[in-house]
This record gives structure tokens, sequence and C-alpha cells, in this order.
């Protein structure tokens, strides 16, 4: 008799396994019919341990090449853990100080740069401008055979004036994290590159992590693409000249050793990662635009916490989500240029966490005036003419910088919204948290309104 149960259980377990196998592979296959994405790579972590590492799609077109375990994608902007986590490093050895002045660590930097500190780099709140929206800078940088100093020089030159006081409030800048890049140089007398193979890479066997420098030759390494006009094109690699902001290359199984570490003291002590892990607040306290700590955006999801980051290259997209209350880890490489991939993360953790599930029937909206006020100011954001006088202060700063003019065109790249039905609340701090459910163009999508008990918005997330 015990024999017979024990042979259930295992059927039983099995096929559950195998058909959120099949839902996750089912659901992945679509999404990327949807937006055109040649190739994936999708590891699920539980525990420390892969639960599902599986590829779909082609790594190169042109070649009919599949994506494999082993693909080598770049990572972009999930670059920045790495750059923070190295910082991080050299703050425990007392080579570094959060709150000291970048001018300690850099020569040449601008008088009206003077108050920046790391601190200020690392949580993007310094002001200064993201170089990539800046016309001209990113081919000037992007010239081969600069070195590192050869491009803080031409930031110092270029970028003086600041876009907001360091401090004020948050704008995503490349720029601070190629600054970082130059610190960990001067801080650890080594190459960043020596520095981040030598102290993580080598330590977790991450052996397909790398630099993506273009003329390099690196076995199994996907082709980038865009899908543009209506069909897909091939595009350039990322030069390493943006180092410490987003060239790293790497598979879904290195980034799965790398997340089991986050979870013990291997790199760093509990309490180095618990503040990088913990978001910067706007001037006063105040809720800044985005939750964002060091290298990670930091936030809850029905009530479970999340840090998360994406990465976007000219011709890759990529996403980590660790669930931490879970331990449940999801990470998605694609070959297709700067897509939003941010849904497809949280849907597939739904999978595997009923919890973190989206809901799958939307009732009546008790508030649709609110609903209605929240559509219009998103549409009003992607033609570029929103009421300033709807957000709070820190968010209204934030609207003023170049990156949070750029920000919502590519958010609705997609098309417009045809469809916006509130999906979830909850309570947040004096405030609340409004999920919706949208459709752009052929894309569905959910966005995440933090309101404050005055009715202002202090955040719009596209998660």
């Amino acid at each position: 008799m015990n024999y017979r149960r024990t042979v259930v259980i295992l059927l039983l377990s099995w096929l559950s396994v195998s058909a959120r196998a099949d839902e996750v592979d089912t659901y992945i296959e679509a999404q990327m019919q949807q937006l055109h994405i040649p190739g994936v790579s999708l590891a699920v972590v539980r525990d420390g341990r892969i639960a599902k590492l599986h590829s779909y799609g082609l790594a190169n077109v042109e070649l009919n090449a599949p994506v494999k375990n082993d693909t080598v994608f770049e990572i972009g902007s999930i670059t920045k853990q790495f750059t923070a986590t190295a910082i991080m490093m050299l703050v425990e050895e007392g080579k570094v100080g959060l709150d000291e002045k970048i001018s300690k660590y850099l020569t040449g930097v601008p008088e009206s740069w003077s108050s920046v500190t790391i601190r200020h780099l690392l949580t993007h709140s310094s002001g200064i401008q993201n170089y990539l929206l800046v016309p001209g800078m990113f081919e000037a940088t992007a010239r081969p055979g600069q070195s590192h100093d050869d491009i803080a020089r031409l930031f110092f030159a270029r970028l003086r004036q600041l876009e907001f006081q360091p401090g004020e409030t948050w704008a995503y800048s490349n720029t601070a994290y190629i600054l970082l890049g130059n610190i960990i140089e001067k801080a650890s007398g080594k190459s960043y590159w020596e520095f981040l193979d030598e102290r993580i890479f080598q330590p977790l066997g991450m052996r397909a992590s790398r630099s993506g420098e273009p003329a390099t030759i690196i076995q199994g390494r996907a082709a980038g693409y865009e899908w543009t006009a209506n069909s897909l094109k091939n595009r350039p690699a990322l030069t390493e000249n943006a180092y410490g902001a987003g060239s790293i290359v790497s598979t879904a199984g290195d980034l799965a050793k790398w997340d089991a570490a986050l979870y013990g003291e291997k790199l760093l002590k509990r309490s180095s990662l618990d503040q990088m892990w913990t978001p910067a607040k706007a001037a006063g306290g105040a809720i800044a635009p985005y939750n964002y700590g060091f290298g990670w955006f930091v936030d809850t999801y029905h009530g479970h916490h999340v840090v998360a980051h994406t990465g976007g290259t000219p011709g890759f997209s990529s996403a980590i989500y660790r669930f931490t209350d879970d331990k449940l880890t999801v990470i998605l490489l694609t070959n297709h240029a700067d897509r939003v991939i941010d849904h497809l993360a949280i849907d597939v953790a739904g999978m595997y966490v009923p919890e973190l599930a989206r809901p799958k029937s939307l009732g009546a909206d008790p508030d649709a005036n609110t609903s209605q006020m929240l559509k219009k100011t998103l549409v009003d954001l992607c033609a570029g003419k929103a009421d300033p006088n709807q957000f709070t202060p820190a968010m209204q700063l934030f609207l003023k910088t170049a990156i949070g003019k750029e920000v919502w065109p590519w958010i609705c790249a997609d098309g417009e919204i045809s469809a916006f039905t509130l999906g979830e609340s909850e309570r947040t701090g004096d405030g609340r948290i409004l999920r919706y459910k949208a459709v752009l163009g052929n894309a569905t999508r959910w966005f995440s309104f933090t309101v404050t008990a005055e009715g202002k918005i202090a955040q719009i997330l596209w998660w």
C-alpha cells in the first residue's frame, strides 16, 4: 500500500512538473512570435538550483544556428550589478568610501560635479546626464583605441551641466556606471576586466562571462537583431567602451551561478548586500521615481520582495528577476535589441509560485475615474505632453531630464493603448499601487502606478 502511494505521488509530481514546463515553453514561444524575438535562453532557479534551463529559437538567423544552453549573449545593464558588487568589495576593504567625492579617485572632475559621491553614482542620483542621450556622444565614446580615462575626459568636457542637484531625484545614467568602472581601476590597481575575472567570474565558475569586445572571437556568441520596418535586421555588437555600464557577455547558466552566490557571503558580507538592496530616497526622504539600490531595482510584488534588472544593447535584451522571499529567480537572455521583457520574467515566476501569478480574471473597477486619469497620463507621457501637476516633486524633476523624456516613447513603441484594465491594487506606505493590464498594438503589458495619499503619481513602472 505504501509502495503504491509513493508511486502515485511521484507520478503526480512528474505530471505537475511536466505540465508546468509545457506551460512555460508555450508562453515563451508565443511571446517570441509576438515580440519578433529570434532566440531566448531561459533559466529558472529555485533554492539555489536550476529548476529549468532551456533554449528557444535561433542564435544566428542567417546560419540557422539554434540557441543552446551555453549560447553567449550580451547582458547589457545587468552588468551594473557586477560593477556595484566590485565597488562594495572595495568598500569592505577600506579602499573606497560610499560617501566620498568622486574627485578623490578621478582627476579632471568638473567643479559643477564637486558634490557628487560614489553613492550618487551607484543610485543614479548624481544628476550626471546619460551620455547615450547626448547627440554624438555614443559615437565619440565608441571609437576603437580609446582608454577608459579618455572616455572619462569626454564626459568631463561635454556633460558639465548637471540635470539636477545630487540626491534630489533619480535619473538612470550609464555615464555614472562607466565612471564607477574607472574608480574600480583607480582604487584596485587592476583593470575593470581583471578585477571582475579574479574576484567574481573565476571564483563562481562563470567561465563564459567576460568582456563582449566585438573583435574578440567568443565561442557560441549569439548574433544581435532588431525588428524594424516589418523585418529582422542585423545589429552591430556593443563595444567594450561601455564596460562598467553594460559590456558583459554571459550565459543563463553563468547567471544562475551568480544568483546562487548572492544568497550567501562568498562575494560580500550580508550587510553589504543589504545596502545594495535598499532603495535610495529622493530629497527629503521622498519616494524616488524608481526604487533603486546599488545596481539593482528593488521592489515588492504581491507583498514579495524582489530585486531585478534588465539590460538592453543594440542587438540584445535581458532580464534577471530575483524573488528573494521565495528563493526563485527567472533569467531571460534574448537577441533582440532593447525590448521590454520584464513581463516575461514575472509571468514565468507566477507559473512556479502561484502567489506571484497575475490575476486570471479582472473584476469591476471600483474607481473608474482614477483609472481613466492614469490611462490619460500614460497616453500623454508617450506623446510628451503630460501635466506635471499630477506628479510628486521628485517625479516632476525626473520628467524634465533627458531620460525622463525619452523613456516613454520607448515604452509605448509597440503601438497605441487600446485597452487599459485594472488588475489589482495593494497598499504601500500611505499610498497604494494600482496595476493595469494594457494592450499596446499587438503586445499585452502591465503597468504599475504608485499613487500617494494626496493623489499624486510617485512612480510608473512597466512590470
